[in-house]
C-alpha cells in the first residue's frame, strides 16, 4: 500500500524545537550536528544537562571520591551558557536546562516541558559497565519520549554542518513501518536528499526455497511503499539484501555514504545487559553517521509477531 504523508511525520521532520542532551564532554561533536539540524528546520535548541545524585555519580580511577552537586550545577550552567551564546551568534535561539536527577528522567521531563520535537544525544560505545549505563539511558529515552531520538555514535563523531545528501531507511515490511517510512520521505524532501530503502530478507524456509522470488516480492513491496509525489522531490533507491541485520545495515550505510539512518524501533521493556544488547543499540554505536530512531507501537497481532525476521527484542520499521 502506498504511503500518504501524515502531519505527525511532517512535524517530526521539521521540529520547531530540538533538545540536546549532553554530559559536557560531547559538545564538540554534538553541537555542529544540532546546529545543522536546527538550521534545516528553522528550529530553536535547548541544551540539557543532568547533575547526577551524589550516590550515583561515577568516580573515575584515581579521582578523589568527593562530589559537590552545587558546584557541578554552577559549572554546568556556565559552560552551557557559553555554548548557548555561540549558538545564538549563528542566528539560532538557544536555551539551557540544568536539572538534578537521573539522565533519562531529567531529559524526558525537559523534552515534554519545552515541547521539543526531536532529541539529540551521543553514544560513546564504551565497554563494560559504562557501555551498560549509556545503553540503558538510550533505551529508556527511546521508550519514554514521544519524539524521534537522534544518536551520534563514535564513528559519527566527525562533525559536519552540511545536511545529509543520502538517507538510509531499513524497512521491515512486517506491518510497523508506516510511521518511520513517512518520516524518511519527509526528511528526504526537507534535505533534498536521496533516499535508500533497504529491506533484509531472513533465512526462513520460504526464502531458502526460492530466494529469487523472495527478493522480487520484497522489491515490489518497497516500490509500492513509495508515494507517487515522492519521486518529484527525491531520488529513491530500493534495495533488498539477505544477511544479519546489524552488519548489513552498517555495510549499506558505508556503501551509500549515508548521512543519516532513519530507524523505526519497537523496544519493549527489556534490560540491555552487557553482551546482550539488542540490534538497535549495536547500530546506534556502530553506524558511520547519526541515527534518527522513531519508537513505533506495533499492534500485538499474532500474525505480525510471527512475521518477525530475526529473533530480537527490537523490531525495525
Amino acid at each position: 500500500m502506498t504511503l500518504h504523508f501524515e502531519s505527525t511525520a511532517k512535524e517530526f521532520a521539521a521540529p520547531g524545537r530540538i533538545a540536546v542532551s549532553t554530559d559536557l564532554t560531547d559538545t564538540e561533536y554534538l553541537l555542529p550536528y544540532a546546529i545543522a539540524q536546527a538550521k534545516a528546520s528553522h528550529a530553536s535548541l535547548v541544551l540539557i544537562h543532568a547533575v547526577l545524585p551524589h550516590e550515583s555519580a561515577p568516580i573515575e580511577a584515581g579521582a578523589v571520591p568527593y562530589y559537590d552537586p552545587l558546584r557541578m550545577d554552577r559549572d554546568a550552567r556556565l559552560m552551557l551558557e557559553t555554548l548557548a551564546r555561540e549558538v545564538r551568534d549563528q542566528g539560532i535561539e538557544c536555551a539551557i536546562a540544568v536539572r538534578h536527577g537521573f539522565v533519562p528522567d531529567v531529559v524526558a521531563e525537559v523534552v515534554r516541558n519545552v515541547g521539543a520535537g526531536r532529541l539529540i544525544l551521543g553514544t560513546h560505545g564504551r565497554r563494560g559497565i559504562r557501555k551498560f549505563v549509556l545503553g540503558s539511558v538510550a533505551r529508556q529515552l527511546l521508550e519514554t519520549v514521544d519524539v524521534p531520538v537522534c544518536t551520534i555514535g563514535p564513528r559519527a563523531h566527525k562533525a559536519t554542518t552540511n545536511p545529509p545528501a543520502t538517507l538510509l531507511h531499513p524497512v521491515s515490511l512486517a506491518g510497523w513501518h508506516e510511521p518511520s517510512a513517512a518520516l524518511s520521505f519527509d526528511l528526504a524532501r526537507q534535505f533534498g536528499a536521496k533516499l535508500v530503502l533497504l529491506h533484509l530478507i531472513g533465512a526462513g524456509a520460504a526464502n531458502a526455497r526460492d530466494p529469487i522470488r523472495s527478493v522480487a516480492i520484497a522489491t515490489e513491496q518497497l516500490r509500492r511503499l513509495v508515494p507517487s509525489e515522492a519521486r518529484s522531490f527525491t531520488e529513491i533507491d530500493v534495495r533488498v539484501a539477505q544477511g544479519a541485520i546489524v552488519s548489513e545495515i552498517i555495510c549499506a550505510a558505508d556503501r551509500t555514504q549515508a548521512g543519516l539512518i532513519v530507524l523505526g524501533v519497537h523496544a519493549p521493556a527489556h534490560s540491555w545487559l552487557p553482551g546482550t544488547e539488542p540490534a538497535a543499540y549495536k547500530i546506534l554505536v556502530s553506524a558511520p553517521c547519526p541515527v534518527l530512531s522513531l519508537c513505533v507501537n506495533p499492534e500485538p497481532a499474532t500474525e505480525k509477531l510471527n512475521a518477525k525476521e530475526e529473533a530480537s527484542p527490537v523490531i525495525f520499521g
